[in-house]
């Protein structure tokens, strides 16, 4: 009787020790848990305020765009009708060339990922809407506006260090503008110029859709 009420005792102890340490467990689990939730949150917010800031920005650059483009047409139309005395062409010659550009900011978002911490965010489509966004849109961007600035370095500029007289003399030589290969410079940039606002306005949606979607999951 003694043997079995001690076998009994260690049984019961033993449950017990089990109970107590799947409750330790239990518990350090619920506190990773809610830590990590709070660092989700604090995350999401940081993240949503960068976009909030990238969705002002491309709200301007939209517009500065609209209005280049609008000028840049102008501009291509007076030549093409070779309207070369169009009083209209010293002030275009000197502000078709708008190179004002916004890259979306990744900041808070590569600090995450080279962390390995994407995981804490807890809704896997709306991880993998951020992380979309982040790898193939912002690459999509910087590559689009790397052949942009690569034309202007590469063929527009080298052309305007030519005709620099222009922007500096008080009576410049406009007749560079009658030149056929100008013209074409022209051309190419204000197709450049419809490719980035086509960009900038598909990032816009984009940004618009993933704060949407970040509300909705914070509240």
């Amino acid at each position: 009787m003694k043997n079995k009420f001690s076998l009994k005792t260690v049984v019961l102890e033993v449950f017990i020790v089990i109970v107590g340490i799947s409750i330790a467990f239990w518990l350090n689990n619920w506190g990773e848990e809610k830590k990590e939730r709070r660092l989700e949150v604090e995350f999401l917010k940081t993240l949503r305020s960068d976009l909030a800031i990238d969705s002002a920005a491309f709200v301007y650059q939209i517009q500065q765009n609209e209005r280049n483009i609008k000028h840049l047409r102008a501009f291509v139309k007076i030549l093409r009708n070779e309207d070369y005395i169009n009083d209209s062409v010293s002030w275009y010659v000197g502000a078709f060339l708008n190179r004002n550009n916004w890259i979306i900011n990744s900041n808070t978002y590569e600090i995450l990922k080279s962390g390995g911490k994407l995981d804490i965010i807890s809704d896997f489509e709306l991880r993998s809407d951020i992380s979309v966004f982040y790898r193939i849109r912002a690459f999509q961007a910087d590559r689009i506006l790397d052949v942009i600035q690569n034309f202007a370095d590469d063929q527009m500029d080298p052309y305007l260090t030519k005709n620099t007289d222009y922007f500096i003399s008080r009576s410049p030589d406009s007749s560079f503008i009658r030149d056929l290969e100008f013209q074409n410079l022209l051309a190419l940039w204000t197709e450049f110029s419809d490719q980035k606002l086509r960009l900038y306005e598909g990032i816009l949606a984009d940004i618009t859709q993933l704060i949407f979607k970040l509300d909705a999951h914070l509240k």
